[in-house]
């Protein structure tokens, strides 16, 4: 049996061929763990198939930091596929080229571009900002620039807006093929396309909201038909006698065929989820609704052929017969003439394909994101079954009576003076006492401080001014001996004090975006990896990476004496020992894991295919919870469901006033009058319309039974607030300015109080407890710090 096992950190090797020592510009994600044996399964979906993380090389002998934030671009044309990555490398822009088979940076470019890349041709990549226009050559080297604004890329051909004028250049040279001066009510900078081999037919987005096209005519460039069009996504106007757009719309896109010639609309799809050119090369196109996939003409006006299968998203890339195109939020699936290729893990923003390899890029989000080349798996070998999306499954529930709402005591605020003068940033309830709540406090300084409050004592403990780490606070946690902050800085710390407020150790990195803690672990997230470190002296215990390049799945759980990291991996939740992430017990998932937390001294486990479930960390046991599509989340020793309820009704009208005449009969005459007049038929009294939706929660015990479902008048958005030990109450605050508060009983879901927040309330900083024996909630205000009990 082996005893220990360490993970290599991915020091340069030497190449596949035997040459130089190979330097990493992106590591491959840490691997190789064993995932154990498994113990159980969950779910009812499918598994995408897992992914190698390959890393990209860069370029000769020489270090090479990886770009972060970076946007991917296909070089078109025949030959070993090539990507275009525009990103950051510090704090300045750079661009690299990059093979997506080899995994090879063939160059970076640091000054030549310095740009964000609209698009890249055979021969150039061009980039463009307030600055101008400019391409450089596949070689890395400028080829021309202009201080002309960017105003679309089509094929080979540049159109920049100059002096009122659109000019249509050569991508690769710079030169000037045409210079056409729009006819009036068109803006050069509106031109979406330009077509012909000098380009000078081009199409605009009319300020009047219509498609136009301007071809030359006698006397000069003129508008030759103005088609009405929603706002233009994409546009696909040069090849055939056929212009498609593509309309986003606020039902979602619709793809509109428009005769060249005539500007005639000769066909429209709408409720398309995705559309791409057809895969057999016919110049047909393929869009992609909630019925599956089908093939239609260009004009889409003949029959469409359904070609069936599961129903997919937008394109993410091509290359070939191949459609990279979205399943779910962190799947896609690769198709080809066959069907499909394969189905894949893939949560980034956009792809560039290779033959036997993809690079992932994601240009928003964490500041920790980079790209990744992942090896393309086996091909898919069964039936592809997706989840529908839907919203969340309501039941029929009683619609609770609110409590009035009344004003926060601010008078019973306990403060701490000169403390969160800038404002509140984060807090943690301690897990092993309930009355000690520990907040991040800004008071106008680069850091944060970490204060701790008695809420028995009513007072605050301590302060430490360097609590948290040069730059923004982004987390707090709590583990067995330690209160960590998490900031981001020129350098991510990740920064520890004792429960008396001594300071402990200190950890860097190049981000964090988030930090849990549990027993004697911390997890750091950044971007798709994650840390774990140990509690009790900062050491590096192992690294995690998520399988489709989103956040990292995985949460710390204090058993006992024992800490197990649960995360989800390679299409299995495991539960690993803190420190070694030695394999505990490991649960097979038929299915995509969408949001993994800690629930008590287990796991819940939510589903893309809106299942969830709940795991013992101490058995493995799985439990199913009764429901679908709800918005779950785990809340100590309760587990919440919620979704969109009812409807909300409508006040009853007043009773009509009675008649004069009503008011001058005496009782007798009444009293003859009603026996001697049959009644009259009644008339019915017309409803008032209702309110609006309710939110309906559904409480659930942590063995899956059903405690309370109910229906509230509140309005959205709904947000539950942190909750502490045991007992304690639900809090969610709720409206459009996030300002009222309702109190829930955690058995019942009773209402118990309502509360509206002042203005100087710290936004979020909500929280629920236990303070000697009795629950209570909380906020915390600003300037000074204060936290008060309600």
């Amino acid at each position: 049996m082996a005893l220990a096992s360490c993970e290599p950190t991915a020091p340069p090797d030497a190449g596949a061929d035997g040459g130089p020592p190979r330097t990493w510009s992106s590591p491959p994600g840490p691997g190789g763990f064993p995932l154990g044996a498994v113990r159980g399964r969950l779910g009812r979906s499918q598994a995408p198939q897992p992914l190698v993380d390959l890393g990209l090389v860069a370029p000769g002998s020489g270090s090479l930091a990886p770009l972060h934030l970076p946007a991917g671009f296909a070089v078109p044309g025949d030959g070993p596929a090539r990507a275009v990555l525009f990103g950051t490398e510090g704090d300045h822009p750079a661009l690299d080229l990059v093979e997506v088979d080899s995994g090879r940076v063939v160059w970076r470019d640091r000054t030549g571009c310095a740009a964000p890349v609209v698009g890249a041709t055979a021969e150039a990549i061009v980039c463009a900002d307030a600055s101008g226009t400019r391409a450089i050559g596949l070689d890395g080297r400028l080829r021309w620039r202009t201080s002309a604004a960017f105003a679309a890329l089509t094929g080979d051909r540049v159109v920049v807006s100059e002096r009122g004028a659109a000019v249509v250049l050569d991508a690769a040279s710079g030169g000037e093929r045409a210079r056409i001066a729009p006819p009036g009510g068109v803006s050069p900078d509106s031109v979406v396309a330009s077509c012909g081999d000098a380009g000078r037919e081009l199409f605009a987005a009319g300020e009047d909201g219509r498609l136009v096209r301007i071809a030359d005519a006698r006397g000069g460039p003129a508008i030759r038909w103005a088609v009405p069009i929603g706002a233009i996504a994409a546009i696909d106007a040069c090849d055939g006698a056929t212009v498609v757009v593509t309309e986003a719309g606020a039902a979602g896109p619709a793809v509109v065929a428009i005769e060249r010639a005539t500007g005639k609309v000769t066909g429209r799809l709408d409720g398309i989820l995705g559309v791409w050119p057809a895969r057999d090369g016919s110049g047909r196109i393929e869009a992609a609704s909630a019925l599956g996939v089908a093939s239609h003409p260009r004009d889409l006006a003949g029959p469409a052929v359904v070609l069936g299968g599961p129903p997919l998203g937008a394109l993410v890339a091509s290359r070939g017969d191949r459609r990279l195109v979205r399943a779910t939020p962190s799947t896609a699936v690769l198709l080809d003439r066959r069907g499909v290729q394969a189905y894949l893990p893939l949560a980034a923003h956009g792809a560039v394909l290779g033959d036997a390899a993809l690079i992932a890029t994601s240009w928003t989000g964490s500041p920790g994101e980079i790209a990744h080349r992942r090896a393309l798996p086996p091909r898919w070998r069964r039936a592809l079954r997706l989840p529908a999306p839907h919203r969340g499954v309501a039941v029929d529930a009683e619609l609770r009576d609110l409590p009035p709402v009344r004003q926060l005591d601010r008078a019973a605020a306990v403060e701490l003076p000169g403390a969160g003068m800038s404002g509140v940033v984060a807090h943690a309830i301690d897990p092993a006492d309930g009355a000690a709540l520990y907040a991040i406090a800004l008071d106008g300084a680069e850091q944060g401080a970490v204060a701790r409050a008695d809420l028995a004592a009513r007072r605050w403990r301590w302060r430490r001014a360097d609590g948290c780490g040069p730059g923004t606070p982004v987390a707090i946690a709590v583990a067995r001996d330690a209160v960590v902050c998490g900031a981001r800085g020129k350098r991510a710390t990740v920064r520890a004090t004792s429960r008396d407020g001594e300071p402990r150790w200190e950890w860097t990195a190049d981000n964090v975006d988030d930090v849990t803690a549990a027993g004697d672990v911390v997890v750091v997230h950044d971007a798709d990896r994650a840390t774990v470190l140990d509690a009790r002296d900062g050491r590096v215990g192992g690294h995690l990476a998520s399988d489709d390049g989103g956040p990292v799945r995985a949460a710390p759980v204090a058993v006992g004496g024992t800490t197990l990291v649960i995360s989800a991996e390679r299409g299995r939740v495991v539960a690993r020992l803190g420190l070694g992430l030695w394999p505990v017990w490991s649960i097979a998932v038929a299915g995509v894991v969408r949001a993994l937390v800690a629930s008590g001294d287990g796991v819940l486990v939510a589903l893309e295919d809106g299942d969830a479930y709940r795991i013992d960390a101490r058995t493995a046991a799985v439990i199913a919870l009764p429901g679908l599509g709800l918005a779950w989340r785990a809340a100590g020793d309760v587990v919440t469901g919620a979704t969109r309820g009812g409807l909300i009704p409508g006040p009853a009208p007043p009773p009509p006033p009675p008649t004069l005449t009503q008011l001058l009969r005496r009782p007798l005459q009444i009293l003859r009058a009603e026996i001697d007049t049959p009644p009259p038929m009644s008339t019915p009294v017309k409803p008032p319309p209702p309110l609006g939706d309710s939110w309906q929660l559904t409480l659930y015990a942590l063995d899956g039974g059903l405690r309370a479902r109910n229906d509230y008048a509140l309005a959205a958005p709904v947000a539950p607030a942190r909750r502490g030990a045991p007992g304690s109450p639900l809090v969610v605050v709720y409206g459009a300015d996030q300002r009222e508060i309702c109190v829930l009983d955690p058995r019942t879901g009773d209402p118990l109080r309502r509360v509206a927040l002042p203005d100087d309330a710290a936004p979020g900083q909500l929280f629920a407890t236990v303070v000697d024996g009795a629950p209570v909630a909380g906020a915390l205000l600003a300037s000074p710090l204060r936290v008060v009990l309600f």
